[in-house]
């Protein structure tokens, strides 16, 4: 494997869930985040604005679908691995954002592990 290919440790599963930001240090006030890819370690995200690397989210996901009968929010904190602007994208989905899960709670993780396997 080459250093340019990322060594993935979980499973990524295509998830187009909301996400929701809390403000803080270095996150824009009208942040919008939707996920394309989630895994038990982190997402990937579609974003309106910039991120700088290794900012800190403070984040809730918004699970639906898969075998859940009402939707679930799993809090959690993550991490900024980087972000790239694809300039042809419109602008709710300007930025391709890789985010690492520093943060949660065993029960969420179990959630999410759960709801990640019924998709």
């Amino acid at each position: 494997m080459t250093q340019d290919k990322e060594k993935r440790r979980h499973h990524r599963f295509m998830a187009l869930l909301e996400v929701h930001v809390l403000p803080g240090d270095k996150v824009p006030s009208d942040l919008k985040l939707t996920t394309v890819d989630v895994a038990v370690g982190g997402a990937r995200c579609a974003s309106n604005r910039m991120l700088e690397e290794n900012a800190r989210l403070q984040l809730t996901l918004v699970l639906v679908g898969g075998e859940l009968r009402e939707p679930a929010r799993i809090e959690l904190e993550a991490a900024v691995l980087r972000c790239q602007e694809r300039p042809k994208a419109p602008e709710p989905r300007r930025y391709e954002v890789a985010l690492e899960f520093t943060r949660i709670d065993p029960a969420d993780r179990k959630r999410l592990i759960t709801y990640l396997n019924a998709l």
